[in-house]
């Protein structure tokens, strides 16, 4: 009997995020087919042809489903690809050495790194991407196309709503909310909600050029 063919996914992007996005893709159990680029260089052989050749590539190479591969330097872009692509999204992939509670729900197209927690009633939102040793604790609600660096902490029945960027070691208290499109820098502790398309930086965060009153 011959084996089931591997189901095969186009990466959205040629940079080091997409290679990272590839890496997992392949650890669960998908051929990465190759990469898109807007602007492909001939002499890589890896990348088949420009974003916006989408539809004729997934007919052309069999492809099962596509993910974003644009990583957080253009977080815009992150969400403009989605959409335009949203129907051939891949179903979310998880690293095997990421832990997934069996009552939490993730988005198509989201993408969770090495050694991630996602507890007990967390809700994903489509195309997030979750970096190694991020740990988002229970009944969370992460939004669409939201960027967790490695290592951040989300405590439990934290809110985190679409776009919103988090920094590497970047933790928030338990119910606390931060805006769509807001950034959290690097480091940060956010103890107060974030507004929307605010960016909040350092202990307790605070929003950026605001000096703490002692």
């Amino acid at each position: 009997m011959s084996r089931a063919r591997r189901r095969r996914v186009l990466v959205l992007g040629a940079g080091g995020h997409a290679r990272a996005v590839a890496d997992v893709a392949r650890a669960a159990g998908w051929t990465v087919a190759g990469f898109t680029d807007l602007a492909p260089d001939p002499a890589n052989p890896d990348v088949l042809g420009r974003d916006d050749d989408v539809p004729r590539l997934v007919r052309r190479h069999r492809i099962d489903g596509v993910l974003v591969g644009i990583g957080n330097t253009a977080l815009a872009r992150r969400a403009e690809l989605y959409h335009a692509f949203r129907t051939l999204m891949a179903p979310p992939l998880t690293h095997p050495r990421a832990v997934v509670a069996r009552t939490a729900t993730l988005g198509a197209g989201t993408v969770l790194f090495p050694a991630v927690v996602v507890g007990a009633g967390v809700t994903v939102g489509a195309n997030a991407v979750f970096y190694s040793g991020a740990i988002v604790e229970h009944d969370s609600r992460i939004g669409a196309h939201v960027y967790l660096s490695p290592g951040v902490v989300l405590s439990g029945g934290v809110t985190v709503e679409d776009g919103a960027f988090v920094g590497a070691g970047a933790v928030a208290i338990p119910g606390v909310r931060i805006g769509a499109s807001a950034i959290v820098a690097a480091g940060a502790v956010v103890i107060n909600d974030v507004a929307g398309g605010v960016t909040v930086v350092g202990v307790p965060a605070r929003p950026h050029g605001v000096a703490i009153s002692r």
